[in-house]
């Protein structure tokens, strides 16, 4: 007869397997209670990892907590709840569960948690923190890829090409077959504009791995600002072939299309695009693409004679988005093209009250009550606060903080809002 011991042992293979339906099976007839209390805490631990990766975080995380309750320095469950929190848009939560698992796990056991706490801090937008932690993973463990790969990603973010490279050159270094970090070290080149060398990296990430849509999504990039619009075209296609769902790719095919001059082409992208943005996809990269999408639209339809259809999806955009939406402003600026003889630069910031949105209806992507600055190059005060209006939701209220800041005078410069910063939640 199999001994609770050898049931959780093969409940473990199962799981290493990704045979889950079996391995939940197996641990749900197991006697938890007959069982060693080493087994018994590893037992919670291994449904915990079980039912995150089925997609349960709220069960997982029971298992979690129960692996705490029965041991308070088992780090390991530490960091999978922090994970699971994480997975949950808590980051506040997970990065106090990273931070116990930090405060009992050795340094050599720790790569790994500052690896997840820096994923953790990045998504939040916190870029430098994130690569200090990523920074220090490497150190605790010097052949720890992942943390070479993303403390180059934080470079990348922070638009420091040099060091994005030499540490895409470590993660290649330690894994090169990994086609990952060949098309993240692609990037890094891509940055400092050094084309060559950045395709011959995306062509080896292929070679390594043909399935991997990121290397032609980068590939069409490099491409297309060499303005090779034709050869891009063809990358974004094989990359679609590969995911279909892959909203980056339509992203970059219709802004080929329109700088080749099919505008309609490029609008059909643009429609396919939203289709799959609002079916899945990755809602990290949501925002920046909803805007880059919303910008390509505009500059297309002003090009087929659709001015003011152009300039109503240029509003629409920034009314509704959280994001500064840095394209979608600068389109519009382009779009209205009054260039004044003199002008200053008021720096603004506005408070909003938006109505709640009734009880079972969808979350809007702006929160009730925010708070958000612009920066607005107007010929005074009062015209400045009549453009912020007016990229605001209409049936929100607004109040100007009465601190301004105003700029030297300004000779020929083109009136609008250059940059806001993005809708900070009032507590």
């Amino acid at each position: 007869m199999q001994s609770e011991a050898d049931k959780l042992r093969q409940a473990l293979e199962l799981y290493r397997e990704g045979d889950l339906t079996r391995g939940e099976m197996l641990l749900e007839v197991i006697d938890l209670e007959g069982l060693e209390p080493e087994l018994h805490l590893e037992a919670h631990y291994l449904w915990g990892l079980l039912l995150a990766r089925r997609g349960d975080p709220l069960e997982a995380a029971h298992h979690f907590q129960t692996c705490i309750r029965i041991d308070q320095r088992f780090f390991p469950a530490l960091d999978a709840w922090g994970n699971v929190l994480a997975n949950l848009g808590d980051s506040r939560g997970a990065i106090e569960k990273y931070k116990r698992a930090l405060a009992v796990a050795a340094p050599t056991q720790s790569a790994h948690i500052l690896n997840n706490y820096g994923q953790v801090l990045m998504r939040a937008g916190y870029t430098l923190r994130a690569m200090q932690k990523f920074r220090e993973a490497f150190r605790r463990d010097e052949k720890n890829a992942d943390a070479a790969y993303m403390t180059g990603l934080s470079y990348l973010k922070l638009r420091r090409p040099r060091g994005a490279a030499k540490w895409m050159l470590k993660a290649v270094e330690l894994q090169p077959d990994n086609a990952r970090n060949h098309v993240g070290l692609g990037n890094a080149h891509l940055a400092a504009r050094r084309y060559v060398q950045a395709q011959a990296e995306y062509k080896t990430a292929l070679e390594l791995d043909p399935e991997c849509a990121d290397a032609h999504y980068n590939w069409a990039v490099s491409l297309a600002e060499q303005q090779e619009y034709a050869k891009a075209v063809r990358h974004c296609k094989a990359g679609l072939r590969i995911n279909r769902d892959g909203f980056e790719l339509l992203a970059q095919q219709a802004f080929c299309l329109r700088r080749m001059g099919a505008y309609d082409a490029a609008l059909l992208a643009g429609k396919r695009m939203r289709q799959v943005m609002e079916r899945g996809g990755d809602p990290e990269r949501k925002a920046e693409f909803r805007d880059v999408l919303a910008a390509n639209e505009a500059a297309s339809m002003r090009s087929l004679n659709r001015s003011q259809q152009a300039r109503a999806r240029l509003l629409e955009q920034l009314r509704e988005a959280r994001d500064p939406s840095r394209h979608t402003l600068a389109e519009l600026r382009y779009h209205d093209q009054k260039r004044l003889p003199e002008a200053r630069r008021f720096e603004l910031t506005l408070n909003v009250r938006l109505p709640r949105p009734a009880f079972g209806d969808e979350e809007t992507s702006l929160p009730p009550r925010y708070s958000r600055t612009y920066w607005v190059i107007a010929e005074n005060i009062k015209q400045a606060r009549r453009i912020v209006r007016e990229l605001e939701p209409p049936e929100a209220e607004l109040r100007f903080d009465p601190d301004v800041q105003v700029s030297e005078k300004l000779l020929e410069a083109d009136q609008g809002v250059t940059e806001r910063s993005p809708a900070i939640p009032d507590d």
